[in-house]
């Protein structure tokens, strides 16, 4: 281009964001790239490759989602950083949106550069949750305020090959590293750990009724069903055998959960796609079929798309809120479908009510917060951050006395008036701080290591 044949000085783009399951088209011709990978999204393949476009100590600057230093579509492309550039500079905006879309971003300046096996970088980052377009001009001046964090760190090439680029100050580092020190168990992340149900097609929306028509309602259920949409089928002792008692965040909060279930979900798995399977349940045919046009699963139109090993549904659990805004871990003894807005944990090898204990504990929540993936200042708990939590599998003693403060939270989250009872919510909280104190002592950690963790903004 332009008669450039040795490289850029400078590569400068707001690149376009757009992932795979959105918009499957802009990745063809791309699936052969060595930069191509599973959950990307498209803008790492322009960093890519703009870094092959630039001259030795060419600049590359982006204004892109901040989340690419932790997710796991992104790994080849922070391989690339890191074995081909020199990080000069992230300035990350936080949860301040600098576009209107409501994109999460930050700046990425790089220099092509592979010279040094260690460096220093300039980290910047806005950390509050109501910061505002002064803020964000402060933080590009490298003006001090509460709503800053300014960092010098350190990158050692070797050491971040294949992993999320996570940074801390120093004092919290330690701390990090003391407590994946002191860790003795992880969950096993084939047997142990689950997404969601995945349904395309829970309800109606607007686009699926302007395929069906004015006859169809927005909101009607697909495979989600209010108690009244499932009498109104009149199913079969054989086909009820199918539906199975679905939950959302109406029932599911912070340790509480509602056993009273206001969804139902038709629970069908990829057998369905053998019409003969589905002619044994003649009503729910008969339902799916009204909406045949719009259902888009792999196995449509009468299976789920991914309907998930039914084992972590059942009995005992701990339902796990994949986008929070604080780490939220609910245990759960009774049958209970979700949706992929969920993670669920399911172990025989460790008391769960202790493990649900020590995960809503606060220590935890700092693990999460600095080695964890995080969107702005909200954590998204996937399962990559779940199975690399540094747990330790304490004597039972410890995880007896654990449990029995969680079985006082959950005697009080159970009833229907806690969400409004101030009282027993000042109730939970003493015996929160219990935990966190019981946890701190399983991890260690000294009263200064603790005072740096609760002084954390979160």
């Amino acid at each position: 281009m332009f008669g450039v044949t040795d490289g850029f000085d400078v590569v400068i783009a707001n690149p376009p964001y757009v992932k795979e399951y959105v918009n499957r088209s802009a990745f063809d011709g791309l699936r052969d790239s060595p930069y191509y990978q599973g959950k990307m999204d498209l803008w790492y393949m322009f960093a890519c490759k703009g870094i092959d476009m630039l001259k030795q100590n060419g600049i590359l600057t982006f204004i892109a989602q901040n989340n690419w230093v932790t997710s796991y579509g992104a790994s080849k492309m922070r391989n690339k950083v890191i074995q081909d550039t020199q990080i000069l500079s992230l300035i990350d905006f936080g949860a301040y949106r600098i576009f209107e879309a409501g994109i999460q971003t930050m700046v990425i300046i790089l220099k092509k550069s592979t010279n040094l096996e260690n460096y220093f970088f300039d980290y910047r980052k806005l950390i509050s949750n109501d910061a505002e377009i002064n803020d964000v001009v402060m933080i590009l001046n490298k003006e001090s305020s509460a709503k800053t964090e300014y960092l010098t760190l350190k990158i050692q090439r070797s050491k971040f090959i294949n992993k999320a680029l996570t940074f801390s100050a120093s004092n919290v580092q330690n701390i990090l590293e003391k407590i994946l020190g002191k860790s003795n168990f992880f969950l096993d992340p084939q047997k142990e750990v689950a997404q969601g149900i995945v349904c395309p097609q829970e309800y109606l929306n607007k686009a699926s009724q302007k395929i069906l028509g004015e006859d169809f309602e927005i909101g009607e259920g697909i495979f989600t069903l209010t108690t009244q949409e499932l009498k109104a089928l009149q199913l079969s002792k054989a086909e009820l055998r199918l539906i199975k008692p679905f939950f959302t965040t109406k029932e599911l909060n912070r340790w509480k959960a509602n056993p009273h279930n206001q969804k139902w979900i038709i629970y069908t798995d990829s057998s369905f796609k053998d019409k003969k399977i589905v002619e044994r349940y003649p009503n729910i045919k008969k339902h799916l079929d009204r909406f045949k046009k719009v259902i888009t699963s792999d196995n449509k139109p009468y299976g789920l798309h991914r309907a998930r090993d039914e084992f972590f549904f059942k009995g005992e659990k701990i339902i796990v809120v994949r986008k929070c805004a604080r780490p939220t871990f609910i245990y759960v003894d009774f049958d209970s479908y979700v949706s992929a807005t969920f993670y669920i944990i399911k172990t025989e090898r460790i008391n769960q009510k202790y493990l649900v204990g020590v995960l809503n504990s606060r220590l935890i929540e700092f693990w999460l917060r600095h080695k964890g993936k995080m969107q702005g200042t909200n954590y998204q708990i996937d399962k990559e951050p779940l199975v690399n939590i540094p747990l330790i599998k304490a004597n039972e003693n410890t995880q007896g006395a654990i449990a029995s403060v969680v079985d006082k939270i959950l005697a009080i989250t159970k009833d229907e008036d806690y969400l409004e009872n101030p009282d027993k919510q000042a109730k939970v909280h003493e015996y929160e701080k219990q935990i966190d104190q019981l946890v701190y002592k399983l991890y260690g950690l000294t009263e200064e290591e603790i005072k740096i963790i609760e002084e954390q903004k979160y």
